[in-house]
């Protein structure tokens, strides 16, 4: 792990190209480089914004040792690409409204989010829209932002997260905001892409008595079996998904009664009418 002094001035090089970045500045430069818009820069998308933003003029060795370097800084969760909150710390947009999350009143568990979330998406849609979405930034700042300043940041959380280009943004939108360590979404994300029709059949087979319910216990086996639809060749670790179900469960389970309905693990796991 690099030293205080190493990460300083590497991030250093960084910033003088990115001074007085704005809100939707930084939203321009996710996109420009998370090029195939899966919610990371990775591979090639690595060169090219190493390229940008390192004076290289020599060979493709010197380059790949300056992103070695540079990804041992600031990889924390070392999977060799660079996510959007790696991406704030880098560049510093304007008062680094991304890292409003990263406050210590901001939610550092997908459970935290959950039930900040639920104060916001009050029809339990799974979508927040604009106006919802500015009291939401509104609150979880420690510093009074001015109606412009929030509705800056609200355009530019929109232009990051909202992929489906509806002017909302869903609850699996906008989970890419907890840290990556402790996001029970993310963690599993890799393993499901499953499609609206998949998850109701999947979730038809454990609901025996159709209500519409699974309990605790068939929650592991109902994500083993998405898994195992999904995960090509790789193994399936059964402790992980017994974590997974659990944390699941503890999240959304908020009277206790440990059992959860079709439409909260479909809000959780993101699953939309429009999944394929």
């Amino acid at each position: 792990m690099a030293d205080s002094g190493e990460k300083d001035a590497c991030l250093a090089k960084f910033r003088v190209k990115c001074e007085n970045l704005t809100a939707d500045e930084f939203a321009e430069a996710w996109h420009k480089y998370d090029r195939d818009g899966n919610g990371y820069i990775e591979g090639n998308e690595l060169e090219f914004f190493f390229r940008d933003f390192i004076d290289i003029q020599e060979s493709d060795e010197c380059l790949q040792k300056a992103i070695a370097t540079y990804m041992k800084i600031y990889d924390e969760n070392n999977d060799n690409r660079i996510e959007m909150m790696e991406l704030a710390e880098i560049m510093k947009p304007e008062q680094n409204f991304l890292l409003l999350f990263r406050s210590k009143e901001a939610p550092r568990t997908s459970k935290e989010f959950y039930d900040i979330w639920l104060q916001y998406d009050a029809d339990r849609d799974g979508f927040i829209d604009k106006s919802e979405l500015k009291n939401f930034l509104r609150d979880l700042s420690k510093v009074e932002l001015s109606d412009e300043k929030l509705q800056t940041y609200t355009e530019a959380m929109i232009k990051l997260f909202d992929v489906d280009k509806d002017n909302k943004l869903s609850f699996k939108e906008m989970l890419k905001l907890v840290p990556v360590k402790e996001n029970i979404f993310l963690q599993f994300e890799k393993k499901l892409k499953v499609s609206s029709e998949e998850f109701k059949r999947v979730f038809k087979h454990y609901d025996k008595d159709q209500n519409n319910v699974i309990s605790g216990e068939e929650l592991s086996a109902f994500l083993k079996d998405l898994v195992i639809l999904h995960a090509g060749s790789g193994p399936v670790v059964e402790s992980t998904l017994d974590k997974i179900a659990t944390d699941i469960m503890t999240t959304v389970d908020k009277d206790k009664d440990n059992v959860i309905s079709e439409n909260e693990l479909k809000m959780f796991l993101g699953v939309t009418s429009d999944d394929a």
